[in-house]
């Protein structure tokens, strides 16, 4: 059946996507992930193999910074190229799989599930990862098709860069395999020399990170992070898991959630007798298994879960699409679906009443001390801000006569860095077992000279600074009532004044070999 006119609506719409993605980047202030991010990107001491979060994003952001200078466009402005080219896959992959309307309304789908409407608003791990695994579907169907080299290495090129984001991606070639394995009919699949080859290519990519791992420049750190980064090396918890598995489902909006598991039920085993079906649930399904199942052992880690999602919204938008033209009554819920996820999609992104979480895990609504709703948009009035807080940083600085700045979390320290563009370094008490790249610069106790004077920034309820802090000044005293509007009072500061030099080792103890366990690397 011929459907005119879909691809230029799909085009207008996606065009038109992306105007409003690139006004609507500038009008929030950055997440604490991505001013990490963004920091880590512009580190004067990091490898671009650093393992802590992967180097593409960082890349990609240093990238964007340097069209559009350090500003919150220039930090996401890439995450609405990614969010049109995503769109214009996956039309390109419903209309060969299926037709033009089935493509368009998928891309509709697309656009309104919440989990991309809000994920694409950021520049992180979640934007990259699914702007890949949509070039990772695309490649895969042809290779599988025509078995053509060009498109096994575009799927391989997609699955490596994706391990440059974040290594559980590494899913994505389970999930390949699995492809192959389900069906008796596609098992001698299993031992062709492309698969293999393929496979291979994607793992040429973990090279500098493993070159960089033998590095001498992390020999005194590699040890605590591959201990603290052992699968399944934390606690059980129920409650973790169970709010994971929720927080997939309210991103998703729960009239979607319902509308896929019935899709995927009436499927049944067709699910894994038609090969694009089957293509498209076996590239979810591991990855999937697998970060709900970490969830329960607090190593769930939601940044992957969209580009996990992507083959499903695909197959649901393009079977519904199929089901309207049929089924009248279809029409009417999957119309419902479609209205109640743009609602709450734009109930999220609307800068009147929402704002952006500083973890960017999401947004929050905006209130007033007393815990009303704000009615209108109002910058003094949220309830975090960065800028603010970097505003009031500078104006207690110059009152205190503080010359670092401290802080107790690496997405403080980070947006501080960005939004106090004369400051930095913006310093992190270190906390035991955890790693960041901040570890690889110079800390305070480094760069500090004697009887310098530092504010130490914290939103916990403690009543006493860390014991870092206070065995390095002097004098550490909490500033009673900081000068921040009535709203915004979570804020802790503490003035530290006259910083103590640290003893140095007398000759006699440098000669004095030291035991094996206190020894560092040379």
């Amino acid at each position: 059946m011929v459907h005119p006119g879909y691809r230029k609506r799909t085009i207008f719409l996606l065009v038109a996507l992306l105007l409003v993605r690139f006004w609507f980047a500038q009008t929030f202030e950055l997440s604490g992930q991505e001013a990490y991010l963004w920091l880590q990107g512009h580190g004067t001491n990091l490898s671009p193999a650093y393992w802590e979060r992967g180097p593409l994003v960082p890349f990609l952001i240093r990238v964007g910074t340097t069209f559009f200078g350090d500003t919150e466009l220039g930090v996401r402005w890439l995450a609405a190229v990614i969010c049109c080219c995503s769109g214009f896959v996956l039309f390109y992959l419903a209309r060969h799989w299926f037709n033009a309307r089935a493509a368009f309304w998928t891309v509709v789908l697309f656009i309104v599930i919440p989990i991309y409407a809000w994920k694409f608003s950021f520049m992180t791990e979640a934007t990259v990862s699914t702007g890949l695994m949509a070039l990772a579907l695309v490649a895969f169907c042809r290779a599988v098709e025509e078995d053509k080299v060009w498109w096994w290495l575009l799927g391989g090129t997609a699955c490596g860069m994706a391990l440059l984001v974040a290594l559980p991606n590494a899913w994505w070639m389970a999930g390949l395999l699995l492809y192959f394995a389900v069906n008796p009919e596609r098992r001698p699949r299993l031992f062709e020399a492309l698969l293999w080859s393929t496979i291979i290519f994607t793992c040429l990519f973990l090279l500098p990170i493993i070159w960089w791992w033998h590095g001498p420049q992390v020999a005194d750190v590699a040890h605590t992070h591959i201990l603290n980064a052992w699968p399944l090396s934390h606690s059980f918890s129920l409650n973790q898991g169970f709010h994971f598995i929720w927080t997939e489902i309210f991103y998703l909006s729960v009239p979607f959630f319902i509308l896929m598991a019935v899709v995927l039920w009436r499927l049944g085993r067709q699910l894994w007798d038609d090969p694009r079906y089957a293509l498209l649930v076996c590239l979810a399904l591991p990855g999937l298994a697998w970060l709900n199942f970490s969830a329960f052992f607090h190593e769930g880690r939601f940044e992957l879960v969209p580009a996990l999602f992507l083959p499903l919204i695909l197959l649901v938008g393009c079977y519904t699409a199929r089901l309207t033209q049929v089924d009248r009554l279809a029409k009417w819920i999957v119309g419902g679906v479609f209205v109640l996820a743009a609602v709450q999609s734009f109930c999220g992104l609307n800068p009147f009443y929402i704002v952006a979480k500083p973890d960017g895990q999401g947004y929050q609504i905006t209130r007033t001390r007393s815990g009303e709703n704000v009615t209108g948009f109002d910058s003094d009035k949220r309830q975090i801000s960065w800028r603010n807080l970097a505003d009031h940083v500078v104006q207690i600085q110059r009152d205190v006569g503080a010359t670092l700045i401290i802080t107790d979390s690496t997405s403080m320290a980070s947006a501080l860095s960005f939004y106090l563009p004369r400051n930095p370094f913006v310093y992190v008490v270190s906390k035991p077992d955890v790693i960041t790249h901040f570890d690889f610069w110079p800390s305070y106790d480094q760069s500090a000279s004697p009887n310098d004077s530092a504010l130490f920034i914290s939103r916990s309820n403690d009543t006493t600074a860390p014991a870092d802090i206070v065995k390095n000044f002097a004098n550490v005293a909490q500033l009673e009532d900081p000068p921040f509007p009535d709203f915004d009072k979570s804020w802790s500061i503490w003035n530290c004044q006259q910083f103590i030099v640290p003893v140095q080792p007398t000759d006699a103890a440098q000669a004095k070999p030291m035991p094996d366990n206190d020894a560092l690397p040379k």
